[in-house]
């Protein structure tokens, strides 16, 4: 029987978790450029680092899965926001390349904090009987925000980039011991099946139509940070302030849009809302593609932003409902969102160099009409 609504603590506590990890990867994407400058980093070097960075992410992904089914939430959860404050710790000692890449290898137990995130709001959707994962995914948009402002804030007013790795890494740990006692929802050591509820036959094809959407809609948001820029100022001739804002902008929307999904689930429920997303982020990527002027795109950019921002949450929600909070699908389904972002800036840049930005942002487009089809894909009974 689902837990009475609204469960304050362990919904408040679970938003607190997604809030701190955004707030790291804020801290991260800021400081990357400061630490690459001290290390004399080429765009080759950083680029294979990253790379690893994103395969131990995997791994760590992988391997989290397995230990949540067999040990629970919590373990998974204290040593994901451990490894994560650890390794920003080290950070400021990094004084060579291989170093380096000794510290991003532990960046893997990220991998461990986010499923511990995706399985826990699963679990409090499945306790509730609400649909929360949107809000709680806003809360990591929030963070991010949050982090790269505040890590902003404090290189203007002359702080090392160390002493902001150092002090986001003994956050971190202080919630990590936090985290040996927070309120977590349900409190089950591993994927206990709501009442009445029987494995269904479908639950494969479930979480694979899951992971493509994930896929889809991770692969569109890594071009469009890595190469939005490049369009807006290369292509269209904006200046850098127009270029800032419609990048900002995306951020910016991605939060707003998620806290929409939320209401419009409720009016109109997930495959609808999957389903207009798919189709207002590839209008919005065909209105940038073939706008006249950088203003024009910069909207259309923005308006992906919005649409595809409740894509990821729903897949989620989605994929722990369809498997019992199984953490070795949600850790698949995890997985390919960390692929995605590893394969997508290289395939797109591809695409740009052989035909060019225009063409590559309307088979972005193209991508995105694909998550319109596999929304209805999704079999009803995983609601």
């Amino acid at each position: 029987m689902p837990v009475p609504f609204p469960l304050p603590a362990r919904f408040l506590g679970v938003l607190l978790l997604f809030g701190a990890m955004g707030a790291h990867v804020g801290v991260w994407a800021v400081l990357l450029a400061d630490l690459s400058r001290r290390l004399g980093l080429s765009p080759t070097s950083l680029g294979l680092a990253l790379a690893l960075q994103s395969l131990c992410g995997v791994a760590g992904l992988l391997a989290a899965g397995r230990a949540a089914d067999r040990l629970g939430r919590r373990p998974v959860l204290v040593a994901g926001i451990a490894g994560t404050g650890s390794y920003l710790l080290l950070l400021p000692l990094v004084e060579s390349y291989a170093s380096l890449l000794a510290v991003l290898v532990l960046s893997g137990t990220v991998g461990f904090y986010d499923l511990a995130c995706n399985l826990l709001g699963g679990d409090y959707e499945r306790r509730s009987g609400r649909r929360a994962m949107n809000l709680f995914h806003a809360g990591f948009s929030g963070g991010a925000g949050l982090g790269a402002l505040g890590s902003g804030l404090a290189l203007g007013a002359g702080a090392g980039y160390g002493g902001v790795y150092a002090a986001a890494g003994a956050a971190l740990l202080a919630l990590a011991l936090a985290a040996l006692r927070l309120p977590l929802p349900g409190g089950a050591p591993g994927p206990a099946p709501a009442a009445g509820e029987k494995p269904s036959g479908r639950l494969p094809a479930a979480v694979l139509a899951c992971a493509a959407l994930v896929f889809l809609c991770f692969a569109t948001d890594a071009a469009l940070e890595g190469y939005s820029s490049l369009y807006l100022r290369g292509v269209l001739g904006s200046g850098a302030a127009l270029a800032g804002a419609g990048i900002a902008g995306l951020y910016l929307a991605g939060a707003l849009g998620r806290l929409l999904g939320a209401a419009a689930v409720v009016r109109l429920g997930e495959r609808r809302v999957l389903a207009g997303a798919g189709l207002l982020a590839a209008a919005g990527l065909a209105a940038a593609a073939l706008a006249g002027s950088p203003a024009r795109a910069a909207l259309g950019l923005v308006l992906v932003g919005v649409a595809l921002s409740p894509v990821a949450p729903l897949a989620f929600s989605l994929t722990a409902r369809a498997s019992s909070g199984s953490g070795r699908a949600v850790a698949a389904v995890t997985a390919a969102g960390y692929v995605a972002f590893t394969a997508s800036p290289p395939l797109f840049g591809a695409a740009a160099g052989a035909f060019s930005l225009r063409a590559a942002f309307l088979l972005l487009a193209l991508l995105c009409s694909a998550i319109a089809l596999i929304s209805w894909k999704i079999h009803p009974g995983t609601r």
